[in-house]
């Protein structure tokens, strides 16, 4: 796998790998952007595949455009645990 291949995918994961809820009252919230950021991992992965026809932009390109995407939604909209258990 090539360096471009491997940094798209590790964009795609980062938007679906986000922390779990710390209770169930933050599900709502975390629910709501697990669907946002799914969203922009589709568009990215339909870009990547050619769809619509004719966009095809690089791979580099989705990647950045991605990346940009998430950093709109990072996950600080609802109460989740850090990598240390601490509650965030």
């Amino acid at each position: 796998m090539n360096d471009d291949t491997r940094e798209f995918l590790t964009a795609v994961l980062d938007a679906l790998n986000i922390p779990s809820p710390a209770t169930y009252g933050d599900h709502e919230a975390f629910q709501r952007l697990l669907e946002d950021r799914a969203l922009d991992a589709v568009v990215a992965l339909s870009g990547v595949l050619g769809e619509p026809a004719g966009a095809d932009w690089g791979l580099g390109w989705h990647t950045a455009y991605l990346r940009e995407q998430l950093a709109k939604k990072p996950p600080t909209t609802y109460r989740h645990y850090d990598a240390t258990g601490g509650a965030v």
